[in-house]
């Protein structure tokens, strides 16, 4: 199983990210001409995305994280508008796209059921068909606009030499079991492939 004590964050491959933050949105682009972003929001709420404090962006120049306050302007197609302290312009706004926004895990409010679990939780969980079998580990969960999706890092050893990464629906279709404490989450490979035949 892969180490689950940092993640990587995908648009700065030199950037690990600790298991103590969690990812609440992204930057889809500029807003205006003033510094304002366009964000990709993954929280329930839109607006819950500024009720935790500053966010926190890891970059390649700033690999500990860089602080920003965050004000909310409005919603746009896909998500909202959003100033973040210190981003003053155009060009700015334009070269974060892509980047994430994290926040401390200690400041989101506690999971209600003991069932629940937050995307960060999955990254690193083996993964293992319905008979139990391990044929790789979780690399990310996306949204791009159709629903969430798994994706798993195949491991060629146990796939006869097939490697690469693979998106499933993350649905309890099929994904039926996700166990945290234990790992590892269980994916219904047949049925996907009969989808895609």
């Amino acid at each position: 199983m892969a180490d689950r004590s940092v993640q990587k964050d995908t648009r700065n491959a030199g950037v690990a990210v600790g298991p103590d933050w969690v990812c609440i949105a992204a930057i889809a682009g500029a807003q205006g001409v003033r510094g304002n972003v366009r964000l990709k929001v993954f929280t329930e709420d839109l607006a819950s995305v500024a009720d935790y404090g500053p966010v926190t962006l890891f970059t390649e120049e700033h690999p500990r994280g860089e602080k920003h306050k965050i004000q909310l302007l409005h919603t746009v197609k896909g998500g909202v508008a959003a100033r973040l302290e210190g981003i003053g312009d155009r060009d700015r706004a334009l070269a974060l796209k892509g980047q994430k926004l994290y926040v401390k895990k200690a400041a989101l409010p506690d999971l209600a059921e003991d069932d629940s679990f937050y995307y960060e939780d999955l990254v690193g969980l083996e993964a293992r068909d319905e008979q139990g079998n391990p044929f790789g580990t979780v690399n990310a969960v996306f949204n791009f606009g159709a629903g969430d999706l798994l994706e798993v890092a195949l491991d060629p050893a146990l796939n006869d030499g097939e490697k690469g990464t693979v998106l499933y629906p993350f649905s309890g279709k099929f994904v039926p079991e996700v166990n945290i404490e234990d790992g590892f989450v269980v994916v219904d490979r047949e049925s996907f492939g009969d989808r895609d035949a």
